[in-house]
């Protein structure tokens, strides 16, 4: 496994969209090279700007055919289907329509403040577009090409660990590298000499972010994890 560190930004606000506004981008179709990458995004978008511009930025390449967004997951604050349909909202606001959304895990529940669901469009999604995030996910991957899937997790790592649960050696199997903006500390302790850290994304569900971490560890799945250290 190869980890990396990099700063974490650590500050919080609102994530400034103007989707009333913004042009749909073309979605480049017909012939064409395949997609270099291919992307599964397990987010939490509403209460931060980092998940809302990172879906952004791959509905934007996806649109331009430099990876294929082949699933977005949203979980957590006990509003997953909420923040599902803001993830389906601005998918649409830039073209990404062909993209698949699915309701996540709940995780623990919060109070939304107002900012984060104000996207037009958002309460009017289709309840009936959103579908079951673990079987998006499991989709995704049985549908990759062996070590062809780049999941990025940008949040609670439950949705991830519970697709190790179901079936470990397809995610082995189909996973190239797994992203997690997460963190982990030296521990002499633990069978790999490491352990999750006190990062937000792993205390949402510190069972869960062990799971994944011993998982990727265990199999030489390789990792990139972004930290605030």
């Amino acid at each position: 496994c190869g980890t990396r560190w990099f700063p974490r930004r650590g500050a919080r606000g609102l994530w400034g969209l103007d989707c009333a506004t913004m042009p749909a981008l073309p979605v480049l179709g017909g012939a064409g090279p395949a997609p270099r990458v291919d992307l599964a995004i397990i987010t939490d978008p509403g209460p931060d700007p980092d998940d809302v511009k990172a879906l952004l930025v791959a509905a934007v390449l996806h649109n331009q055919r430099e990876l294929r967004l082949r699933a977005v997951v949203c979980n957590g604050g006990g509003a997953p289907e909420a923040r599902a349909a803001l993830a389906r909202a601005l998918l649409d606001h830039v073209g990404a329509v062909d993209v698949p959304v699915g309701i996540g895990t709940t995780g623990v529940p919060r109070v939304a403040a107002p900012h984060e669901y104000r996207l037009p469009g958002h309460e009017t999604v289709d309840r009936d577009r959103l579908g079951n995030g673990h079987g998006i996910l499991m989709r995704a991957l049985r549908s990759s090409r062996d070590r062809s899937l780049t999941v990025c997790l940008i949040s609670s790592l439950r949705d991830f660990a519970d697709a190790i649960d179901t079936d470990a050696t397809l995610v082995e199997r189909k996973v190239r590298v797994v992203a997690i903006m997460g963190g982990l500390e030296p521990d002499p302790t633990s069978p790999h000499g490491w352990k999750p850290d006190s990062s937000v994304n792993n205390n949402f569900d510190a069972a869960a972010a062990s799971r994944v971490y011993a998982f990727c560890l265990a199999r030489g799945v390789p990792m990139s994890v972004v930290s605030r250290n």
